[in-house]
This record gives structure tokens, sequence and C-alpha cells, in this order.
């Protein structure tokens, strides 16, 4: 009697289905893990940038004081430029110009930044964009490609406020 000798060849069409629907659950198991972690960098980008701003107010302070600067409205030269000061802590005003008040800043404060203007011009020309509220004597710092999201209460920034004292709020629950 002869034996009938088939060969396996090639995946059955099950087993094509049933690889591809593991790789898809995969997928979307690595997309999320990713998006929690570019917010997660956002977050801590933000915090990093609020603890640098609070060392570097507190410098700036210090060097009014020594200065004598540290009363009312002054001005102090940092890195080659005038910073406005009230009660010795970096403040704007409605004058300063978008550009102005981002060398101010980076005067005061080592980050990689653009202004407004700049920024929605051309997204990638810094990581972060500075911006202002005048009337509150708020500084406030986003991340260029959020332009578009941008408010003084949109939850991706940092607010530095000249108030007495000053204060830094990072605000995270929209990154």
């Amino acid at each position: 009697m002869k034996s009938l000798s088939f060969r396996h060849k090639g995946f059955t069409l099950i087993e094509l289905v049933i690889v591809l629907v593991l790789l898809a659950i995969l997928g979307v198991i690595a997309s999320v893990k990713y998006s929690d972690y570019r917010v997660d960098t956002k977050i801590a980008s933000l915090r990093e940038a609020a603890a640098a701003m609070t060392s570097a107010i507190e410098i700036v302070h210090t060097k009014a004081v020594l200065a004598g600067t540290d009363q009312g409205e002054s001005k102090i030269t940092l890195n080659g430029v005038n910073v406005l000061l009230f009660e010795g802590y970096p403040t704007i005003d409605s004058k300063v110009s978008f550009p102005d008040l981002n060398n101010q800043v980076q005067a005061w404060l080592d980050i990689d930044s653009v202004d407004r203007d700049t920024a929605n011009k051309n997204r990638n020309a810094a990581p972060l964009f500075t911006d202002k509220r005048s009337a509150l004597k708020e500084i406030n710092i986003f991340f260029s490609h959020d332009y578009d999201q941008k408010s003084g209460t949109f939850g991706c920034q940092v607010q530095y406020r000249n108030s007495a004292p000053p204060t830094i709020t990072v605000l995270t629950d929209e990154c």
C-alpha cells in the first residue's frame, strides 16, 4: 500500500492572519508607550526650564542688590543686554518687542528659544519660544510646535510672573 505524503510548504491563511493580528496589537501598545514618553519628555523639559529659571532669577536679584538696582523699576546689563527689573527681578513692559523680550530672557536664562514672531514663521527655528502678557508682567515659554494652541492659559508652558515675590508656574495639563 502506498502512503500519501504531503509536504507542508508555506503558511496557511489562518496562520498569517494570526501573525498580523499579533503585530497590530504590538504596534498599538508601542505607539501608546511612545506617546507617553513624548508627553513625559515635554513635561520634564518644562520642569527643567522652570528650575533653571528659579536659579537664574535669584542670580539676577543678587546682582541687582549688589548693583543697587533692587528697588522699584530699573535696568541691569547682563551678557551685554539691558534687562528690565522690578524690585530686582526680571520684568517686562508693553513697549518691549518680542525679539527684545527673547534677548532679555536669554541674557539671564540659558534656553534655546526664539521670539514669538520668529516661531510663528518657522516652527523649527528653536524648540521653545518666548511670549508675554504685559498687563500681568508675565513671561511665557512655550514649545514652538505648540504655537497654534498658545494662549496665556494654554496648559503646556512655563509662566514667570514678576509679582511680589515672583512666581514660576509650570502648566502641564495639555502637554
